[in-house]
């Protein structure tokens, strides 16, 4: 059971026993409130992940057998910004933040959603960004930066997110 509430996905303890559990939830879920343009529309739903080999491993098992609409969701990994190729989603780890020009300039004619787990982030230009309150995993959105990759996000995810 998933329940929103102000920018947090609560979830029971027997579902989400570490962050990354909980990222791949929300990852998902942002997958079916985000429009992308008609041209990433078609083919695997892509979730390219760099900087963060946990969640790579979590999401990969999260997304199994799981469609966006009546697309089949493959997760890539990327080690470094050149190697980012055309992904819907795109997380950006800890420890590959500071590497987050290059992977603006990279992506900049793509129409990826760019999410970080370091908050903050959004002024470097992701648009979403996880964070901890407590034992509370929580994100931040800027929707102008989603915008900007042509993607339209939708109120009901603009209402969650913790702004």
């Amino acid at each position: 059971m998933v329940l929103l509430a102000s920018g947090t996905f609560m979830v029971s303890s027997a579902q989400v026993n570490t962050v990354s559990q909980a990222q791949s939830m929300f990852i998902y879920n942002f997958s079916r409130l985000i429009q992308w343009p008609d041209s990433y529309n078609t083919g695997d739903f892509i979730i390219g992940v760099m900087g963060n080999n946990e969640l790579y491993n979590t999401l990969t098992a999260y997304v199994a057998g799981k469609k966006v609409g009546s697309r089949s969701i493959a997760v890539k990994r990327f080690d470094d910004p050149v190697d980012i190729s055309k992904c819907n989603i795109l997380f950006i780890g800890n420890t590959k933040v500071g590497k987050m020009n290059e992977v603006v300039a990279k992506v900049q004619a793509q129409s990826s959603l760019i999410i970080t787990e370091r908050k903050g982030m959004i002024d470097s230009g992701s648009a979403i960004d996880f964070f901890m309150e407590g034992d509370k995993l929580k994100f931040v959105m800027n929707t102008q930066n989603a915008q900007k990759y042509d993607l339209v996000i939708s109120k009901s995810l603009s209402d969650m997110a913790y702004n």
